[in-house]
């Protein structure tokens, strides 16, 4: 099943959202996102478990 993600869930003010086939393609996308909008490297554990509770199904 497909899963969506908005960054605002977890970092207020920005408007980035995705949709992925799966967990795996979705994390790769908010990974290049955070590395390349948010100039994170390495997603800190304490958010990535945020990021978590936040993926949705659609």
């Amino acid at each position: 099943m497909a899963k969506k993600f908005a960054c605002s869930d977890v970092v207020s003010g920005c408007s980035w959202s995705t949709i992925a086939k799966d967990e795996t393609d979705l994390f790769h996308k908010i990974s290049e996102h955070a590395k390349h909008v948010h100039k994170m490297d390495t997603i800190p554990d304490d958010i990535l478990d945020k990021v978590k509770s936040k993926i949705q199904e659609v």
